[in-house]
């Protein structure tokens, strides 16, 4: 009886010892400053260190980027969000400097990774000034600015490619540049460019870029599905929705109400007050916005 309890304690033992050898690593938070207190000091090295389901957050301040910020580098990955900071205002307060050299963010082969509360700026290349997304599924990029980066040839804010989807949400895109320094005229998609994917706008500004080929044209190539969101020459009159709007019909009340319960707990459609729940905050902004 004794050694029938003993087999069965070690076999138990044994399974338990297995279970944690095959678990999962869990995921890491992984912290950017530039004051020298946390994990990196470089968005980029950062990056390159991250695993399926790590988060990266980056603090406030201006990164003068060596090396592009994203995934793909070191073969696929999936599930990785980079956060950048917030004003009072909730405006974006950690800024990619391309330096006019690179493109700020770069990504190849990642699956359902986002970008949050990040400015994109001074970015350069050939193809894709701001950013380039590739083979990517599911990419949710969040109150994000693409402003003032250039690129060659096409896509002088957001450049996406070979069947990435993409969600733009709560982001501007403007001031963005697409004209060759020798082929002038040629150059297309300064704001956008859209080649073989699929982009959704939500709540997003694209304004006041300029490409050489067709002036005044502010995406190439899509069209890319809209909600609450503008596309236009002049930034002036590029208005979006509420974020209480959450049904996109120019309206907040009982349906919106609705589908902030239905998304209670969450925190993605919902997140009116951007603190990445849906809670009390949430509903008593949506009140406030009631009309």
């Amino acid at each position: 009886m004794f050694q029938m309890y003993v087999r069965s304690l070690v076999l138990a033992i044994t399974g338990m010892v297995l279970l944690t050898m095959t678990a999962p690593a869990l995921a890491d938070t992984i912290t950017v400053c530039l004051d020298g207190s946390c994990d990196f000091t470089d968005p980029a090295a950062a990056t390159e260190s991250a695993m399926t389901g790590d988060t990266i957050e980056i603090a406030a301040g201006t990164y003068l980027l060596e090396n592009s910020v994203g995934f793909g580098a070191n073969g696929p990955i999936a599930e990785v969000t980079i956060r950048g900071a917030v004003d009072s205002d909730g405006q974006p307060a950690t800024v990619l400097d391309g330096q006019g050299a690179l493109i700020p963010l770069a990504t190849v082969y990642a699956d359902q990774v986002r970008f949050e509360n990040l400015v994109i700026t001074n970015g350069y290349g050939e193809y894709g000034g701001g950013s380039r997304f590739i083979a990517s599924q599911d990419v949710v990029v969040k109150n994000c600015h693409f402003v003032n980066n250039h690129a060659d040839w096409d896509g002088g804010g957001v450049r996406l490619s070979l069947q990435t989807t993409l969600t733009l949400v709560d982001c501007l895109v403007s001031g963005n540049t697409a004209d060759h320094p020798q082929w002038s005229g040629q150059s297309r998609g300064a704001g956008v460019l859209i080649s073989d994917a699929t982009l959704t706008l939500e709540r997003t500004r694209v304004c006041g870029n300029y490409e050489s080929l067709n002036p005044g044209n502010q995406v190439h190539g899509g069209p890319p599905a809209l909600f609450g969101s503008c596309i236009t020459e002049e930034c002036d009159s590029c208005e979006t929705t509420h974020p209480a709007d959450l049904n996109f019909d120019s309206n907040v009340d009982v349906v919106d109400l609705l589908l902030l319960l239905d998304a209670w707990g969450g925190s993605e459609t919902g997140d009116i007050d951007g603190n990445g729940m849906v809670e009390v905050g949430d509903v008593l902004a949506l009140l406030a916005a009631w009309k």
